[in-house]
């Protein structure tokens, strides 16, 4: 009888001795997620100041050549490159940036379809020059970062109208109830994704096509942040000449 209660005790005390060490190993693994995100806002930091400035000297001086060269083809040719190498850059900054300092969101309940129009009136001139058709029905009340929540759908919409196909853009949003959460979709009839890109294209600067499609690669990256910031998941479904579909939860 005392050898097994003995040997309990040892089971017990090997199993509390367990337990502190996953304790520890949590404590190490948090301490490095807050030094991971100091190091990062340092950057974000550096970037916003030692990056941007020599840029604007760059882009400056530029154009002052432009200006005081303007007859010359050659001068205006490769002034023209680097103002456009300076331009990207900065875009490439900004949007790091945003991506860097997205703080964690202040939740709140608010309609969807009201941050649906907030998204679609910032895009009113690519909207209406393209043709863009949006259509949504009654949306959910859902618990979100208001701003998060429009720099998201802007990003979906945006992409939609950007990688169109020959037909003016369609864009469906719609949405359903899946155990503790709404999965919204955000549907369109553009040139679609190869299945083999559908997870890459979430990646920091991840771009499937050249310069003649505007952006940094940075957006569906920023999405996938504000999704999972909110305890959600975003992924597509598509194929090429078929459309696309995006897909993203937010918990009840």
């Amino acid at each position: 009888m005392d050898g097994s209660i003995k040997s309990l005790e040892e089971r017990l005390a090997e199993a509390l001795r367990r337990i502190s060490d996953l304790e520890n190993q949590l404590k190490a693994a948090q301490a490095a997620a807050r030094l991971a995100h100091e190091e990062l806002q340092l950057f974000a930091y550096a970037a916003s100041h030692d990056l941007q400035e020599p840029l604007r000297i760059i882009s400056g001086y530029a154009q002052l050549l432009q200006r005081q060269h303007g007859g010359n083809a050659e001068a205006m040719e490769f002034s023209t490159y680097i103002v456009d190498a300076a331009n990207r850059m900065t875009a490439l900054i900004r949007d790091l940036l945003a991506y860097s300092r997205l703080p964690k969101p202040q939740r709140r309940s608010i309609a969807l379809s009201g941050l649906v129009q907030w998204a679609t009136m910032s895009l009113d001139v690519p909207i209406r020059e393209s043709k863009t058709r949006i259509v949504f029905g009654d949306l959910p009340e859902v618990q979100v970062d208001e701003s998060q929540t429009v720099q998201l759908l802007q990003h979906l919409l945006s992409n939609a109208i950007k990688f169109r196909s020959e037909a003016a853009p369609e864009i469906e949003i719609t949405y359903e109830e899946t155990g503790d959460s709404y999965t919204i979709s955000v549907r369109d009839n553009g040139i679609g994704i190869e299945p083999r890109f559908h997870e890459q294209i979430f990646g920091v600067f991840k771009r499937l096509h050249g310069r003649e499609v505007p952006g940094t690669g940075m957006g569906l990256a920023l999405c996938r942040k504000i999704v999972e910031g909110h305890g959600g998941k975003i992924w597509v479904e598509s194929a090429p000449a078929q459309g696309s579909t995006f897909r993203f939860t937010l918990p009840f």
